[in-house]
């Protein structure tokens, strides 16, 4: 079955006639309503010859290489556009050059884009640039300033000359005040590239009943491994009075709490034991406590202790969560402890025994519960923050249709922590919560596309604000994806190759045509930004350039074309899954220059063909999670807690993404 492109080239091959033959009548290129770069001709122009009428050829001659004269059977003299490279307009760009990348100046968004247009056959008639006219001087030259966002922009021009062959010229450019260049890992990283938004109700929303899901819950799991026991030596006594030697024999407990509060720098952390229970052995070791009874039992019971502390949370050098406790402070009301026997003959120690216990015992378990916050909880607290670091490997497939792939390494560290109790100052205060910032950069694996340029383009708040990651801080986790982490990872996967291909042959290839040479090259990396269209995230892929060589009916035909898209790209979220795709191919635009003269006629349809197909092909490849995608962490604290694998674990949900200026926002929960 034949492809549409072979059906259009076939017909149009029948078509075209020879370059220069004055007896061709009633031919003129193809018009594609400006998508491509065709020379076209409106209808035969009249003219007059001698004494307002013409006989011969030769009577309608006007010098002009660039047009067919000759003489209508009426008498009046038709002039067409002769439909050949030489004779079409030429559209010179001077500045900017095809894949530039424009260092701007801040608060001027601007690019004077000069250049000439020109035209064998005569003058320029009119010049069109972005769909906007454009004024030449005397000698076809032009200077136009063009509004830029940061991010990507197009040039797409249209002349037509006074005979009314068109020529399209269309190219692209990055523009930003700052660029980044990351080529050595963990160099020119982003410095807000991603961030975790932890709610108060993420850290404690007060139950710490299984499963967990909040953070101050799998701290808990800690404490309730806690080994009260091992602060007991059932063989030696806690006091020795009255003929009684007195044991603690053993102690329980029943329940545990840990809790979290947001505070400005940090959190405040709690870790309660509840309904502590041990055994008392009274142990008569002389005739006169024989007399009062003998040997007795009892035992402790303590309501609730619990410590408190506050906690800074900072960032060290090494890039690491640090959390430094502090304030330690115990409560433990005198009335919470009750100490019994089981026969009166005892009950006289309990009055002698409680210093005893109080000092001994209840002093070692608080001092236990001190070491438990600043030893262990507080560590834990720290590991549970830096299994948010994400680091991933990003895989991009080949746009040729081969096997191998594009690897992009997606590195990030900490890079502040920010934590509010809700209140001023600062005013308006944030929510009670805490903020995890990391830098991120995207780094290639092999640097295999041929062009140098100044890098990735920076947001910078759309060229007129400092650059901030914007999370809305209304759920109860939110991850903030930067559009300029996100344009490092498509840099990386440029640098690596992604737009270096050979165009699938099918495209073209059957009986009729075949497929000497069919090579994409892009000149930019793909970049993203929602600058122009706010709350959407365009990408433009620019200047890509194709060189085909075909064989159409036994007739060469080579030509170069220069294509722009703007696709949309969708990051989702679902379970533990961010996914980054193309869903969507907006707008394409394309210049294609056949070199042959007599194939000048199919550009419009070949260019409409590779439209098409290069699209299908983008979608196909890149749509879905076709760019990659993350695995949001899962906080496991097993190995820091010395527990099972598994015991201590807090998986993250995703629940959706939405826009925010130059963030994506990912929703989410435990």
């Amino acid at each position: 079955m034949r492809s549409p492109i072979v059906a259009s080239v076939v017909l149009l091959a029948a078509l075209v006639p020879a370059c220069g033959d004055d007896t061709a009548t009633g031919v003129s290129a193809t018009e594609s309503g400006g998508e491509t770069s065709t020379s076209t001709t409106g209808e035969p122009m009249e003219t007059t010859g001698m004494e307002g009428l013409c006989v011969e050829n030769s009577q309608c001659e006007d010098g002009n290489e660039c047009t067919y004269n000759r003489c209508a059977g009426d008498g009046q003299c038709l002039v067409e556009a002769v439909l050949s490279n030489a004779c079409r307009p030429q559209i010179s760009v001077d500045y900017p050059p095809r894949g530039a990348t424009i260092v701007g100046e801040p608060g001027v968004p601007v690019v004077t884009v000069t250049g000439k247009a020109e035209s064998a056959a005569g003058g320029i008639e009119t010049l069109m640039l972005n769909g906007e006219g454009v004024k030449l001087g005397d000698d076809g030259s032009f200077e136009v300033d063009v509004v830029v966002t940061p991010g990507g922009s197009s040039l797409d021009f249209e002349a037509t000359d006074v005979i009314g062959a068109k020529r399209r010229r269309v190219q692209s450019f990055l523009w930003s005040t700052d660029y980044r260049k990351p080529e050595v890992t963990g160099e020119q990283m982003v410095p807000e590239g991603i961030a975790f938004y932890l709610s108060q109700e993420s850290l404690d929303d007060g139950d710490n009943s299984d499963p967990a899901d909040d953070i101050a819950t799998v701290l808990g799991i800690a404490l309730q491994n806690f080994d009260i026991a091992a602060l007991l030596d059932p063989n030696t006594p806690i006091t020795t009075t009255a003929g009684y030697k007195v044991y603690l024999t053993d102690m329980t407990f029943g329940s545990t709490k840990v809790g979290l509060l947001g505070i400005d720098g940090g959190l405040h952390i709690s870790a309660a034991i509840q309904e502590v229970e041990g055994a008392l052995d009274f142990d008569c070791t002389t005739p006169a406590c024989i007399l009062l009874g003998g040997d007795g039992t009892g035992g402790l019971s303590i309501d609730k202790i619990e410590v408190e502390a506050d906690t800074m949370i900072w960032v060290d050098a090494d890039g690491q969560v640090q959390v430094t406790v502090m304030n330690s402070s115990t409560t433990l009301k005198e009335g919470d402890v009750d100490i019994y026997s089981n026969n009166v003959w005892t009950n006289f120690l309990l009055t002698i025994i409680k210093p005893f216990i109080m000092g001994g015992i209840v002093a070692d378990l608080v001092d236990s519960l001190n070491d438990q916050i600043e030893n262990q909880l507080g560590p834990a607290l720290a590991g549970a923050l830096n299994t948010l670091e994400v680091n991933t490997l990003f895989e991009l497939p080949d746009l040729g249709g081969g096997e191998t792939k594009v690897p992009v390494n997606l590195v990030t560290e900490f890079a502040d922590t920010i934590f509010h109790d809700g209140e001023a100052p600062p005013d308006p205060s944030p929510p009670q919560s805490g903020r995890i910032v990391q830098r991120g950069g995207g780094y290639f694996v092999e640097d295999v596309t041929p062009y140098e340029n100044e890098g990735v383009p920076g947001r910078v708040g759309c060229g007129s604000l400092e650059e901030q990651l914007m999370l809305p801080q209304k759920g109860e986790v939110e991850i903030g994806l930067a559009d300029d982490m996100i344009n490092q990872v498509l840099y990386g996967a440029w640098r690596g190759g992604l737009l270096e291909f050979i165009v699938p042959p099918e495209l073209a290839e059957s009986d009729a045509v075949g497929v000497n040479e069919f090579i994409a090259s892009g000149m930019l990396a793909p970049t993203a930004s929602d600058c122009a269209n706010p709350g959407e995230l365009l990408a433009q892929i620019g200047d890509l350039r194709f060189d085909a060589s075909l064989v159409v009916l036994d007739k060469p035909m080579t030509f170069t074309a220069w294509m722009t898209m703007i696709v949309r790209l969708e990051i989702s979220a679902e379970g533990k899954n961010v996914a980054i795709g193309i869903p969507e191919v907006v707008d394409v635009k394309t210049e294609l220059n056949a070199n042959e003269d007599d194939m000048i006629d199919a550009e419009t349809f070949i260019a409409e063909q590779l439209e098409a197909g290069i699209t299908n092909q983008i979608l196909g490849a890149l749509g879905g999670d076709g760019l990659g995608g993350i695995e949001l962490p899962e906080i496991d604290l097993s190995a820091n807690l010395g527990l099972p694998p598994g015991t201590a674990v807090l998986t993250m949900t995703a629940d959706g993404a939405s826009r925010e200026p130059g963030t994506t926002v990912i929703s989410a929960h435990f």
